[in-house]
């Protein structure tokens, strides 16, 4: 397959992402965090990227079954493309239902709720490696003899449909309510109220909630997020953070059988020596305060000016990475990690970040001048970027001293180590 339709849409989500935000500021209705639609972003930009270099092995053991254990080889046509939609679509329910039942799968889940706002920026916020897990709930499908590109173009209508149902700004949609997913049913889903804790893992068709008892009408709104909220900017420690608990937790649970427990029993599964399963807490609406950072306004328009370049860069990244060498490949995917958890350190005021960000932007125009080192403008180019350089060092010698050390400074979290 030569173009990925979820990397096609990306401006379209962009589109109604500030459509969205302008009805938002028109309503002030204060339905978008700036930190915190800048980390969901991020979130969906690593997930594209990791994907880039692990959906090779995904796809190719679709491609396997299908060559030699398809019982049947189904033409494409739009009733076996419909078709394929609706059992596609399943597959994705009992994939996204298992990813909450069962703690390694929640892992690579966790990352997409783990935002305490709801709004579309949240639909972009995904995990780098849960197409790892999930993809095992597809590969009944190439058994059955839908063949590969002819699955990936309609199971990525599935996922694109998801897209529009992350707002408040839609109520409930009448008759529709009971058939397709929407978002009052999605709402509920990113809900951690007890009540709507694993409820609705429809992906378009709700129906398949309903029929399997996992179903739950939106009453009061939502407190969204997690139990345990992440209280991070950074999107690869959003990715491996959950991990890094289960790593204690197994640390600290004697016996095999109740190890394999922690692994792959539900979330927050704990022996009865240490206290037996963690309840949900209730959540008490007028208390609930949303983790939030006070980086200085400066600070934010720097990190806003080094994202829209960042978002360029992903950009060409996820369009050209097929024709760039090995070596730039590499480069640039790392470039682009780096640079959005630089971001989410300058955020949190991180003074690990600060004194790392002179390097950062070194290696910029240093993998720039690498991509250009054969193109006939490579001089000018540097000139332009030894320019950008000096003025970005400016820029952040700046903020000197909001990120001078004061008396209550402690140590600085692994996270950014």
């Amino acid at each position: 397959m030569s173009l990925n339709p979820i990397v096609l849409s990306i401006p379209i989500y962009f589109a109604l992402i500030g459509v969205e935000l302008l009805v938002e500021r028109t309503q002030h209705s204060d339905k978008y965090r700036f930190h915190d639609a800048i980390t969901n972003i991020s979130c969906g930009m690593t997930s594209q990227i990791a994907g880039v270099f692990l959906k090779v092995a995904v796809v190719g053991l679709y491609e396997v079954l299908y060559t030699h254990f398809a019982l049947l080889h189904i033409p494409r046509t739009w009733a076996t493309g419909l078709l394929l939609f609706v059992l596609a679509d399943l597959c994705y329910y009992f994939a996204h239902r298992y990813s909450h039942e069962i703690n390694f799968f929640w892992g690579g889940h966790v990352v997409h709720h783990q935002s305490e706002d709801y709004n579309l920026s949240v639909a972009l916020r995904q995990s780098s490696f849960q197409g790892m897990f999930t993809f095992l709930f597809y590969l009944p499908l190439a058994v059955l003899g839908f063949e590969t590109e002819f699955f990936i173009y309609v199971s990525a209508l599935v996922t694109l449909y998801q897209f529009w149902i992350h707002t408040e700004f839609i109520g409930t949609m009448g008759p529709l309510e009971w058939v397709l997913n929407t978002p009052s049913h999605h709402r509920v889903h990113h809900g951690r109220n007890p009540k709507y804790i694993d409820k609705n893992y429809a992906g378009t068709f709700i129906v398949w909630d309903r029929l399997f008892g996992t179903f739950q009408q939106e009453e009061e709104r939502p407190v969204y997020g997690i139990t345990t909220p992440l209280n991070s900017w950074n999107p690869v420690w959003a990715n491996f953070g959950h991990y890094f608990q289960m790593h204690e937790q197994l640390h600290h649970t004697p016996g095999f059988a109740d190890k394999l427990r922690v692994l792959f029993g539900k979330p927050g599964w704990r022996p009865a020596h240490a206290g037996g399963p963690h309840l949900i807490p209730e959540v008490d609406t007028a208390a609930h305060q949303k983790y939030r950072t006070d980086a200085p306004a400066s600070v934010n328009w720097y990190v806003f000016a080094n994202y829209v370049t960042l978002m360029g860069v992903a950009a060409v990244f996820m369009f050209t990475h097929k024709s760039m060498e090995p070596m730039t490949r590499y480069l640039v995917a790392g470039w682009c990690m780096w640079t959005a958890v630089a971001c989410g350190a300058l955020f949190e005021a991180r003074r690990t970040g600060y004194r790392l960000e002179p390097l950062r932007l070194a290696a910029s125009l240093a993998l720039l001048l690498f991509a250009l080192h054969q193109q006939p403008w490579f001089w000018p180019a540097a000139a332009a970027g030894a320019g950008w350089l000096a003025a970005m060092l400016l820029w952040v010698y700046s903020f000197r001293t909001t990120f001078a050390p004061t008396a209550s400074t402690t140590a600085e979290s692994h996270r950014y180590a």
